[in-house]
């Protein structure tokens, strides 16, 4: 098996730009601020690591198969769909600290599960929250996907539900108190704990078994697993920003991130373009309907 490959590629970080004068120097300073958060972002996501290569590596051995075991026909995604209602949720302080951290990644995982669960009920599945590993690295982590290896990011494990969230893998040294950043990396995990609620991921991994993992076709299939995953993403950061908990800046910097990850030249074709990456957790901020994130019914242009 590959080892685990950066998810986002190289950023461009937009020009220095000039000072201005003037009466509205104040509105300058805010734009400024803005584009330089937004190029830190682009730029910091070419070395971050999202989670592993390949869905092999993150989901492994789907012992815990439950849901519809349906992709394109999964009624998670079929009309008329579900939004996610507006979540007020109290985020509390971001740290590196691991107890910090922890508290973070939990309260926002009991968020989560407030915004998913309706959407379940309304599908007629059941929901059950996903466990949560929080650690300072990956050294001495062992689990049922990854083994023995410390070489993989924040990732979801189908094997024992958990999302594993190492602080050292986050690049917090770039992206310093930008949590939504982190956040937006945990919505994206949540979203393949969702898939495989519904039973999605254990369908499109059967499917990639018999096509072949590495095969055109089983890494289209890749593609559209982690598309609909930043889908589910965008669809969380609609309903946090609509309930005030999120500001529209922080989700502008969410969707810049977005824009920055994906595959590059080079790299095994498993997560998709960076524009269609954005495009994906674009389309579940904007429209926030669960059937708008139905990937495996998009045409092949669109998860490239």
């Amino acid at each position: 098996m590959p080892p685990p490959r950066p998810y986002g590629p190289a950023g461009s970080r937009p020009p220095q730009r000039k000072s201005g004068g003037g009466g509205k120097f104040a509105a300058v300073l805010v734009a400024l601020v803005v584009v330089v958060v937004a190029g830190m972002i682009r730029a910091a996501v070419g070395n971050g690591l999202h989670d592993g290569e390949g869905s092999g590596f993150k989901y492994g051995p789907d012992e815990t198969a439950s849901g519809v075991q349906e992709t394109a026909t999964n009624p998670l995604v079929t009309a008329p769909g579900s939004p996610l209602s507006p979540a007020q949720c109290p985020y509390t302080p971001w740290g590196t600290e691991v107890d910090t951290a922890r508290a973070f990644f939990a309260g926002a995982a009991d968020c989560l599960a407030a915004a998913w669960k309706p959407a379940f009920e309304a599908a007629g599945l059941d929901f059950v929250a996903p466990e949560l590993s929080v650690s300072a690295s990956t050294e001495g982590i062992t689990t049922p996907c990854s083994g023995s290896s410390s070489n993989f990011a924040a990732f979801y494990c189908g094997a024992n539900q958990t999302i594993y969230m190492p602080i050292s893998q986050l690049q917090t040294d770039i992206f310093g108190t930008h949590w939504e950043v982190y956040l937006s990396v945990f919505a994206h995990e949540y979203g393949h704990h969702i898939q495989a609620l519904s039973g999605i991921l254990s369908a499109a991994n059967k499917e990639r078994g018999r096509t072949g993992r590495y095969s055109d076709t089983g890494l289209e299939l890749s593609r559209r697993i982690e598309l609909q995953a930043n889908c589910f993403d965008g669809m969380y950061f609609a309903s946090s920003t609509g309930g005030r908990s999120l500001t529209p800046i922080q989700a502008q910097n969410a969707r810049t991130d977005a824009y920055g990850r994906g595959d590059t030249a080079g790299d095994m074709r498993s997560h998709g373009t960076t524009e269609n990456a954005g495009n994906w957790w674009s389309a579940g901020f904007d429209q926030n309907l669960t059937v708008q994130c139905n990937t495996f019914t998009a045409p092949s242009g669109q998860v490239n």
